[in-house]
């Protein structure tokens, strides 16, 4: 019985001393995270950008790991990501800040940097003021025109104000998505002569209404007259030919 029992204790020592199966668990230090990369790296408020990074496995049997995207020290997003021995695969994050600055972005040892600009309002520039005569009759319709650029970064209202001599007469609005372009026209008749200064913007430019155009008319002398010139052609003999007189 003794020698049953000591048997039974040196079996249970020897499957106790034995060495065990390699087991690796996932741990951090089982990744690697190769390479990062933001894009863009200059980008406007609320604007996205796109966090790539390569993480490698270098354990000898297959894990999960839960991956954190770093922004100024703080986790932003996570995402897991199971990872076969030696395995190397790229993950993705899209991010976006509202807030102009400059931000750290971090996943493992490696780090890069977004630059986040403020959102430059809506600016306009008046260009191309043409008129499409310089003399006009009066009454005449004259076409005036004028290119309007939004050189902004948002989108914005633009009011173009046709002035004349300094006074508003036609105004047109228009809404312009930043980068765009619109050519304002206006129709003009004016009925006095004289000269008129067009104003769009900070442009201006002229034209002339010339005085209208008199018709001369050219009537038959009075009776009267008529007999008095019949009377001094006879006299003189101007209407005789040869040297004759007139009958």
């Amino acid at each position: 019985m003794k020698r049953g029992i000591a048997a039974l204790m040196s079996l249970f020592l020897l499957a106790f001393l034995l060495p065990l199966p390699a087991c690796e668990p996932a741990s951090a230090n089982n990744f690697g995270v190769q390479s990062l990369e933001v894009t863009p790296n200059k980008v406007i408020e609320n604007e996205k950008f796109v966090v790539t990074a390569a993480i490698n496995n270098a354990s000898r049997s297959e894990a999960t790991y839960t991956v954190p995207v770093m922004v100024n020290g703080i986790a932003d997003d996570r995402t897991e990501v199971t990872l076969a021995p030696g395995e190397l695969k790229e993950i993705q994050f899209t991010l976006h800040r509202g807030t102009a600055g400059t931000y750290e972005i971090r996943i493992g040892d490696k780090s890069s940097t977004v630059t986040v600009e403020k959102i430059a309002p809506a600016a306009f520039e008046v260009s191309n003021l043409n008129i499409n005569m310089e003399v006009a009759n009066p009454g005449e319709e004259v076409i005036i025109t004028a290119r309007i650029v939004n050189t902004g970064g948002s989108e914005g209202t633009y009011i173009a104000e046709l002035k004349i001599n300094g006074i508003t007469e036609q105004s047109d609005k228009v809404v312009m998505p930043p980068g765009s372009n619109y050519n304002s026209a206006f129709k003009v008749t004016k009925a006095e002569p004289g000269t008129y200064i067009v104003g769009i913007g900070d442009l201006s430019d002229n034209y002339t209404v010339q005085q209208p155009i008199e018709t001369i008319q050219i009537t038959q002398p009075a009776p009267a007259a008529q007999d008095r010139i019949s009377h001094w052609q006879k006299s003189s003999g101007s209407c005789c030919s040869g040297g004759g007189t007139c009958p």
